[in-house]
């Protein structure tokens, strides 16, 4: 037992080894050996070895229902029966909390106190009277804050209200307590209770539980006030908080850098920045020398308020202290002075706080590597963001997309159209929104390379993956291919005798593509990126122009013949035929010259579907533009 106690922490299962030592012998658990291999069993996390442990002892359902129990070993784990008593019991109910099934927790302390009426989730508690040690078996004061904390750390309202009865149930102590009736609270209880309205914001709840507590004599440590300021400062009530951290000081408590720092985050979240200053000095003159996580709010706060500058002025200056330096060789600080270093467009700075991270032995994390590759990025290291993205193992949703962006402004469009295609919304990493960013990046930087091939295969990946293209999308689209859905600026362009961009007919050819691509699935285009096609045409001339005149009198037929074939020559003139629609724009573009005589007489121009609820005006100037006078 001594070694698995001793070794437990190396997460070596020595207490199996125990175990299997103890069947060997043929000998009977007692209670203290038993206890120690639950204890360790619940030290590694392996909450459920140790219920199964103690179900394969006595026989009895570690929930404390009824439910049958199969026993592993048959019989052959045994224990004498003052080995069921209140401190393999307390590991039992631990085991339930660190599962957070405070609910066989309670059902267990029913169980212990000979309560089979309780029933929850429709299992009823079987009496366990008479199968342990009679005079050490009562439940006391902690076995009931294990499952109050249980219920409270739940995060729930259900687990909330589970909480306040547990606590409603227990007497408030007092010397006229039966020595035999329900143990009553103490210091914990009301600390955790407190705890559990402070999570929830519920001020009110926890004030009126102080002053009841202050009223049964229970003297208040600073726990207690640490998790009242906790409260108020949820509530948004600063000057509460502060009042109390006074009040701390009066009753000769002395705060500690826990509720200090718990104001402290309140000012750095809220920009107020100068007050946590202030308070900073007062933990100093109090002799409470702040911690790596003051320095981290600090610093923080200040990154939110957009001061990079002065957050690496102040990691600086704690490096340089004799008395701070040490707080400084922290993970979570380096990554704060990277991200402030990135933020700056200081990359070279980046690196050489990442030399430092080393030469101290302070090994870089996720974090960090994701905060050095947007550093790489604002440097315009684009190779080099790349490459340290590849090193981040299980990277989250934040690097993937800051990993996206490297990958494409490095050029390497396939590696990020693969990193694409693996994510779907809700199975992988990535969110609906950042897929959608993260096809808008590579279909800025693909269309900004002229790499049109990479560009139509991004829009059929977003496509066929469920998305449709939103409005960002579109305006990626067009600035990347520096298009003009502005009248004036077409009009200035035009004037001023611009030269054409050398992928201008790939782009206008691509745009068309784009509109195929929707209308094959029956989505609108926007009328920022249709005027933006339209003047491109004008601009271009010639068959581009021709073209958008088409799109135009392709969208105002349809409108107008609500559904009807739309049909048209090359004088403009209907014909009074059944044509076949043309399959795409595209193919219209490559084949006009063979085309153009058949349009209206046995060919239909292909449909275009604009969304015209916004931008009409837009619209119709860039119609004008590429109309034919007759």
């Amino acid at each position: 037992t001594y070694i698995a106690r001793n070794e437990v922490t190396k997460k070596i299962k020595v207490a199996d080894r125990v175990l299997e030592a103890v069947m060997d012998s043929s000998a009977e658990l007692d209670g203290k050996t038993l206890n120690l291999v639950m204890k360790a069993y619940n030290t590694c996390n392996n909450a459920e070895k140790s219920i199964q442990t103690f179900e394969e002892v006595f026989g009895l359902a570690g929930d404390g229902s009824r439910s049958a129990v199969q026993q592993q070993f048959n019989g052959k784990l045994v224990a004498d029966i003052s080995a069921l008593n209140i401190f393999t019991i307390s590991s039992l109910l631990r085991s339930h909390a660190l599962l957070g099934d405070y609910r066989s927790a309670l059902r267990v302390l029913s169980a212990v106190e000979g309560n089979e009426e309780f029933s929850v989730d429709g299992k009823r508690s079987q009496s366990w009277l008479g199968k342990g040690d009679p005079l050490n078996m009562r439940p006391d004061t902690k076995c009931y804050n294990i499952v109050l904390a249980a219920a409270a750390r739940r995060g729930t309202n259900e687990g909330l209200e589970a909480a306040v009865k547990i606590f409603d149930s227990m007497p408030n102590p007092s010397i006229n307590n039966p020595p035999l009736g329900k143990p009553a609270k103490n210091l914990v209880t009301y600390n955790t209770m407190l705890n559990a309205f402070a999570n929830f914001g519920q001020y009110q709840h926890a004030q009126d539980l102080f002053d009841s507590m202050k009223k049964t004599g229970v003297r208040p440590d600073r726990v207690t006030f640490t998790s009242l300021i906790k409260a108020f400062l949820k509530s948004g009530n600063l000057d509460k908080a502060l009042d109390l951290l006074d009040d701390m000081k009066w009753v000769g408590i002395q705060p500690d850098r826990v509720s200090y720092n718990s104001i402290i985050e309140y000012l750095c979240n809220a920009n107020r920045l100068f007050e946590a200053r202030d308070l900073v000095n007062e933990m100093e003159t109090s002799r409470i020398s702040p911690d790596s996580m003051t320095y981290g709010l600090l610093m923080k706060g200040l990154l939110r308020s957009n001061k990079p500058a002065a957050c690496l002025t102040l990691f600086e200056s704690a490096c340089a202290d004799s008395l701070t330096s040490a707080l400084t060789d922290n993970v979570q600080l380096y990554t704060t002075a990277i991200t402030a270093a990135a933020s700056l467009g200081d990359h070279e700075r980046a690196l050489e706080l990442v030399s430092r991270m080393n030469r101290v032995g302070v090994k870089p994390n996720k974090k960090t590597l994701t905060a050095l590759m947007s550093a790489m990025l604002a440097g315009r290291k684009y190779d080099a963001a790349s490459d340290i993205f590849t090193k981040i193992r299980s990277p989250d949703s934040y690097a993937i997309s800051v990993g996206l962006q490297a990958l494409c402004y490095a050029g390497r469009f396939e590696q990020a159209q693969n990193l694409l295609a693996g994510q779907k919304c809700g199975q992988k990493a990535l969110k609906g929104k950042q897929v959608m960013d993260g096809y808008n990046v590579l279909l800025r930087s693909s269309l900004g390379a002229g790499d049109f091939n990479m560009a139509r295969d991004t829009l059929t990946g977003l496509l066929g993956a469920g998305y449709i293209p939103s409005k960002a999308t579109f305006a990626t689209i067009v600035e990347a291919l520096r298009l003009s859905s502005d009248l004036t600026k077409f009009s200035k362009s035009t004037s001023a005798n611009d030269t054409v961009q050398p992928h201008s007919a790939e782009a206008f050819e691509f745009c068309l593509f784009l509109v195929d691509s929707l209308d094959s699935r029956k989505l609108n285009i926007d009328p920022a990126f249709y005027s933006a096609l339209l003047f491109s045409g004008a601009r271009l001339g010639g068959l581009h122009r021709r073209i958008a005149s088409l799109l135009s009198h392709s969208r105002n037929s349809s409108r107008s013949d609500r559904g009807t074939m739309s049909t048209l020559c090359e004088s403009d003139v209907a014909k009074d035929c059944a044509p076949i629609r043309l399959a795409s724009w595209e193919e219209l573009y490559t084949d006009y010259g063979i085309l153009k005589s058949q349009l209206g007489q046995e060919i239909e121009l292909p449909s275009v579907r604009v969304s015209t609820k916004k931008g009409y005006g837009r619209i119709l100037a860039a119609e004008q533009a590429v109309a034919y006078r007759k």
